[in-house]
């Protein structure tokens, strides 16, 4: 449920781009970047998203999802493009889209894209600033908020339950 506090930031007054060229250092043994070096720029980037918009600590509590959609290779400039796309009650939902660029032709394609949440340490339930989208892009990933919420839901009880098993 999104917060029904007054107070309330835009998108642009949190967002984080970060641009990074692949390095041979980041590869897999395929020759393309290695999945978890691309889940540490979104968890960075997600993090220092998450305390600008709350102004406090945040933890990360989970990878909700994380979509490859097209390999990223060495040289390849990569831009990690994150914003908060959701406010729980003690919690933000924060989106990354990354997209890679030809560093000799400019040419630029969606590479993959995730959500992350956050715990807000320190924050009174209910406080977190509410989010407002600018652009189209933010508008629609910030409308569908309530519906990855739900989905949440169920995976946590799923996950509590199978932490039940696995004792």
């Amino acid at each position: 449920m999104q917060n029904t506090s007054t107070n309330s930031k835009k998108v642009s007054e949190s967002k984080v781009v970060f641009t990074y060229g692949v390095m041979p250092t980041d590869l897999n043994t395929g020759g393309t970047l290695y999945g978890p070096r691309l889940f540490e720029i979104a968890d960075h980037s997600s993090g220092t998203c998450a305390i600008r918009h709350t102004r406090g600590r945040v933890a990360t509590i989970s990878c909700d999802s994380l979509s490859f959609l097209k390999p990223i290779n060495q040289g390849d400039f990569l831009t990690a493009t994150t914003f908060i796309s959701g406010i729980g009650n003690t919690s933000v939902e924060v989106f990354t889209k990354f997209t890679k660029e030809a560093p000799m032709t400019g040419e630029t394609e969606l590479a993959a894209f995730c959500f992350l949440t956050f715990k807000c340490k320190g924050t009174e339930p209910g406080k977190i600033p509410a989010i407002i989208g600018e652009s189209l892009e933010e508008k629609k990933i910030i409308e569908g908020y309530e519906g990855r919420r739900q989905i949440n839901k169920i995976r946590q009880q799923n996950n509590k339950d199978l932490k039940e098993i696995l004792k």
